[in-house]
């Protein structure tokens, strides 16, 4: 997503429960560092119209037929 000179790249987890936790901590390191070397691969092929990088996080919990979403800005 563009917001002005901002671009920002969010990455989704869901999850059924919580009994393995939320979908945001199901963004370790190892996932961030995935997430960063995508962005910038994206990053290189567009033109430089932007100053600013933000990494999100959306953590969606299914229960039942309802779902929540929490986002976390500049997550990492």
């Amino acid at each position: 997503m563009l917001r002005g000179s901002l671009i920002v790249i969010c990455e989704v987890k869901a999850r059924r429960g919580a009994a393995f936790g939320g979908g945001f901590e199901a963004v370790g390191w190892e996932k961030q560092r995935r997430i960063r070397r995508l962005a910038e691969m994206f990053l290189e092929r567009r033109p430089a119209s932007h100053t600013a990088v933000r990494f999100d996080v959306a953590s969606v919990l299914i229960a039942g037929r309802r779902a929540t979403v929490e986002v976390f800005e500049d997550a990492f």
